[in-house]
Order: C-alpha cells, then sequence, then structure tokens
C-alpha cells in the first residue's frame, strides 16, 4: 500500500476545566500538517476533541477521507481516548496504519505499545515535525523503520526503539497549515467570543520542577523562533484568519529578556491586533517589574505564573526556585498593569493536612489572582471579562 493521506485526529477526551474558558486548537498538528505536506502527503487536520465529535462522528469522518494513516496525540489524561481512536481507525479499515505521539506516548511508549499492539502500529517519540514524514518515507519505499530516529514499534513481538531524534533548532524554519484550521470553532470565552489561536514562539524549559514533565521531555533545553518570524505569524493570524487572540503555547516564552522585549517592540511599533495570553514564571515578571506597562501596551491580556504552593518547605520539594512572598508580588505586578492574573496550587502532598490545604486555600484568597485553579476533585475558575 502506498501511502499518501493522513488524518491527524485529536481524541475526543474532555476534561470539563479547559472547557469552561474557551476551545483551544491542537497547534501541533498545525507543524505536523504543515510538515507532511512540504513532504508531498495529503493532510486532513480533525479536531475531534473541539468539535465535540462522539465516535459516529469520527466514523463518518474517517470514511469520508478515507486516509492511509491515523496519527492521534495523548497526554495521560487523554490516552485511553487516544488509542480507543487508533483501535476504532483500524475497525473502520484494518489497513490503516496508526501513529501515536505527544508527552505519554514518548515516555509511557513499550506500556502502550505492548498493551495495544493490536491498535497503535508506531509511537513518535518527541517532536514529530522532521520524525513522522521520514517515517511514512520509509514504509513507502519499504525499508525498516528501525532506520527512523525518534520512533518505537513492535516487532516480532517485542518492543523497538530507535535512539532519540536530536531537538530541531531552526524553529523558524518549520512549517505551519494554519490554512487547515476549522477557524470558527475556536473562541476564547473571557473576550466576548474572540477568535482564538494557539500559538507556539519558543520550545522547551530549563528549569527542573519536580512535579512537571516538560524537563524531561525537553531535557531542560530551550529554543526559540526569531522575534520578527513569530510577529509576522500573528499578523498572518490576524490578517488571513480573523484571530483576535492568540494563547501561547510555550513553557516559558520570556526566558530570554533580550528577544522577548524585542517581541513587545515589534507588537507595539506594528500595532498587532492580536491580544497574547502567556504563562511564565514568578520570577520573571519580578524580572520584568518596569515594563509591565510594556506588556500591556504591546497587547498582552492574561497572564499564568505557577505559585503551586503556600509553604516554603513545599516549594523547595517542587524545585520552584522561587520564595513564598515572591508569588503574592508578581501577582500584583500583573493585577496593577491591568491584566488578567491566574495562577494555580497543588493540593494532595503527602504531607498535607485539613489544616495546611485550608491555608493553601486562604492563602489563594489572599493573593487574589483573577483566575485560580485547585487541581483535585473541586476546580476553582474566576475571571473577569475582558474589554
Amino acid at each position: 500500500m502506498k501511502i499518501r493521506k493522513i488524518a491527524l485526529i485529536t481524541p475526543p477526551y474532555h476534561s470539563g476545566v479547559v472547557e469552561s474558558a474557551g476551545t483551544w486548537l491542537n497547534v501541533g498538528f498545525v507543524y505536523i500538517a504543515g510538515a507532511l505536506r512540504a513532504a508531498g502527503y495529503e493532510v486532513d487536520y480533525y479536531d475531534a476533541m473541539s468539535l465535540w465529535h462522539e465516535w459516529p462522528d469520527i466514523r463518518r469522518r474517517i470514511e469520508a477521507f478515507s486516509p492511509d494513516v491515523v496519527a492521534t496525540t495523548a497526554y495521560t489524561a487523554s490516552v485511553v481516548d487516544a488509542i480507543e481512536l487508533c483501535g476504532y481507525a483500524k475497525e473502520i479499515n484494518p489497513a490503516i496504519v496508526t501513529v501515536l505521539g505527544n508527552v505519554h506516548a514518548t515516555f509511557m511508549y513499550e506500556e502502550v505499545l505492548k498493551r495495544n499492539n493490536d491498535k497503535v502500529d508506531y509511537v513518535v517519540r518527541g517532536e514529530g515535525e522532521l520524525t513522522l514524514p521520514e517515517l511514512l518515507d520509509c514504509l513507502n519505499a519499504g525499508d525498516d523503520p528501525a532506520k527512523v530516529a525518534g520512533i518505537a514499534f513492535i516487532k516480532e513481538g517485542m518492543v523497538q526503539s530507535t535512539p532519540k531524534r536530536p531537538y530541531i533548532q531552526d524553529l523558524d524554519s518549520l512549517k505551519t497549515a494554519w490554512d487547515l484550521v476549522e477557524w470558527p470553532i475556536y473562541t476564547y470565552r473571557a473576550k466576548k467570543n474572540a477568535r482564538l489561536a494557539i500559538v507556539s514562539s519558543s520550545r522547551g524549559c530549563q528549569q527542573q520542577c519536580s512535579f512537571c514533565s516538560q524537563q524531561l521531555f525537553w531535557a531542560q533545553t530551550w529554543r526559540a523562533r526569531s522575534p520578527e518570524n513569530f510577529v509576522a505569524e500573528l499578523e498572518l493570524l490576524h490578517s488571513r484568519f480573523g484571530v483576535e487572540v492568540a494563547m501561547l503555547s510555550d513553557e516559558i516564552p520570556t526566558f530570554d529578556l533580550g528577544r522577548w522585549n524585542a517581541i513587545l517592540d515589534l507588537m507595539i511599533s506594528r500595532r498587532v491586533q492580536v491580544k497574547l495570553l502567556l504563562e511564565t514564571r514568578v520570577d520573571d515578571i519580578l524580572r520584568d517589574a518596569d515594563i509591565m506597562d510594556k506588556y500591556r501596551l504591546a497587547g498582552v491580556e492574561h497572564i499564568y505564573v505557577g505559585v503551586e504552593a503556600g509553604r516554603q518547605e513545599t516549594l523547595d520539594l517542587f524545585k520552584k526556585d522561587t520564595k513564598v512572598e515572591q508569588s503574592k508580588k508578581a501577582i500584583d505586578l500583573i493585577n496593577g498593569a491591568d491584566m488578567v492574573s491566574e495562577t494555580s496550587f497543588v493540593l494532595g502532598m503527602p504531607d498535607d493536612t485539613p489544616e495546611t490545604i485550608a491555608e493553601t486555600v486562604e492563602l489563594a484568597k489572599h493573593y487574589n489572582p483573577d483566575m485560580g485553579v485547585l487541581p483535585g476533585h473541586c476546580a476553582v475558575a474566576v475571571f473577569r471579562s475582558l474589554p
């Protein structure tokens, strides 16, 4: 079988939390689709998750496109649905090649393949823009997939993993496929259902927070797009697709102050008509105390900082490399510049007691962020509308 058509499908998983604020596209698939098209493949970007499609809808889409490959993505919470999607594709057409990628598959590929070798043919580990087209080219040539770096698969009943693929260094060179996105479904509710994009200006994080998978996924590296390349993309998204708000998927977009300052300056000088939502660290906000007004002038409207704990002992256990008193200062700086502040707190640590949990909740109230999430059985999110 000659592979020609690839369906990129998000699993129909819903947490019930993130959907409360908006509908989020899968920017990873935008890059994968761009890479596949550049390699000569026909691609269908199908966000079943954001469309709230169920299995009969997914069947109709797969049957209509008739793909040779179905590729999906999974973090831990969605992996069951992602694997079920792979199996479902094979029920529709047993000849379909199935591929699973993203964080959970990267770390847990042995478990995924051993338990689901009848559903998942290949796992892409790490970044997929180079790996997936190379794998498909290899299969089309009838060559040995063991020659493709960054994958895992079952061979003769055993899990085979190939050497790790080096990280992509030139992020400006990556292709995108924004034209495949079904734009009307992506909205940000806190800003009157403005059209929302997810964008990436950098990849990686050099921190080592003990609860976070990103330090392992990126091996504590950090790479970035140039300010000019990133801002030009924002302008394209607004002029061609009507995007009004963009959320950065970066772990820490502000890491390089010189680059970040250049992005803000470009957005101001070009009067970019896209507002930004982003995540960064408490200490970067404190570092940038003197340019908070520039953040706002450039169009930054919403900043998430991870507070995580109200006791220094817990912060040290998390390896956050911050002080408790810094968090309140960072939130005050964000609020003082008329930007929405959001943070989160981790509950349920082994040494937590009802008293320490109550203390954390009271501290969250004292910090007074516009939005706060307390992970566990109860998630609390309160936000104000943006102008």
